[in-house]
């Protein structure tokens, strides 16, 4: 694990080390991929970029699906040699990584982990409400109005901002500060793209979800 940079790793063990969490989550899957996207992506990302040495990316950032949830890395390994694996554990999850804000270490709970938010190690994500009561975290109850606040550390970056599952807003933008004053559940899903003309936005890939806030 320490090789390939993991800091933590669920597992169904019963005899968890520091680091070895015992916990059946749900997540995202690669199976969660359509089958034409998955070939498309090989012939069209995957294979042409290997192949002039370029880093292609990652098999989710063609996610387009409603759940908000940790990614997994569940693809079967074909073969292994050494420390090679066939397909490699880069493969599905390339640079990302699942992102817990407002806990530390020593307060981490199997029961945080399913509002771990699926983003780019690449890319640093806040994402919170505050108000007079202190900061709330996405997948966390707010028993009071505030401000939700988005801050995403790279550029030509597209919010898409709902509350109860209907389209709030969507900001061509890499800060978002939205009151919130109706009870209700806040989320967002984060995409880059590559350019725009207008309103037509080209090369919108993946970047980030945020599980759902509920405000009370």
């Amino acid at each position: 694990m320490q090789e390939k940079g993991i800091e933590l790793a669920l597992s169904y063990n019963s005899c968890p080390s520091e680091k070895l969490i015992p916990l059946e989550v749900s997540g995202i899957s690669y199976r969660d991929i359509p089958t034409l996207s998955k070939v498309l992506y090989m012939l069209f990302e995957f294979f042409p970029k290997s192949l002039v040495f370029e880093k292609p990316e990652d098999l989710y950032s063609l996610y387009s699906g409603k759940a908000c949830k940790p990614f997994l890395s569940d693809i079967p390994v074909i073969a292994s040699f050494m420390s090679l694996d066939v397909p490699s554990y880069s493969f599905i999850l390339g640079n990302r990584r699942n992102l817990l804000q407002g806990v530390e270490c020593k307060d981490l709970r199997a029961q945080d982990l399913p509002n771990a938010i699926p983003i780019s190690e690449r890319v640093s994500l806040k994402a919170y409400v505050y108000s007079e009561r202190g900061y709330y975290f996405p997948g966390q109850t707010t028993q009071t109005k505030g401000r939700y606040v988005i801050k995403v550390a790279t550029k030509n970056v597209l919010v898409l901002f709902f509350k109860n599952d209907k389209l709030e807003g969507v900001y061509d933008q890499n800060y978002i500060n939205e009151p919130i004053n109706a009870d209700g559940t806040y989320s967002a899903k984060i995409y880059t793209y590559r350019f725009k003309v207008g309103t037509a936005y080209f090369g919108i890939r993946f970047l980030s979800c945020l599980p759902p806030l509920q405000a009370m």
